[in-house]
């Protein structure tokens, strides 16, 4: 099973400038693409962390004071991408990531099936 065969949750392009925040230090990241239970980053170059590490992701979105914040760990690394799974986030951050990802993708009602498959899981 590939990947895309594993991915439960519609990825969308969503280019922004967020920080991540691991071991203790944050770092200046860009979003490159986002979903409702993760998101991937480039970095300015290789992140100093590993696999699971534990980590804050936060993403401002432009022309607004809104801040999408999550707690997340480390999915998976290559060069300066970093991949990180969403574990914990609060209501008002849930709201704007869902409608990011619903302004974004060409199948809103996807998102909606996403989002009670969400709720499912716990």
């Amino acid at each position: 099973m590939d990947v895309t065969e594993q991915r439960h949750f519609q990825r969308v392009p969503f280019a922004t400038e967020s920080t991540i925040e691991f071991g203790g230090k944050q770092h200046g990241a860009d979003v490159v693409d986002i979903c409702l239970k993760g998101a991937l980053l480039k970095l300015s170059g290789p992140p100093q962390c590993r696999r699971g590490d534990a980590c804050t992701v936060s993403i401002v979105l432009d022309n607004s004071d809104i801040v999408v914040q999550f707690e997340a760990e480390v999915a998976h690394l290559r060069d300066q991408f970093l991949g990180v799974k969403l574990l914990k986030i609060d209501i008002d951050s849930m709201i704007h990531l869902r409608n990011i990802v619903e302004l974004n993708t060409a199948d809103p009602d996807q998102v909606r099936k996403e989002l009670s498959f969400l709720y499912s899981e716990e």
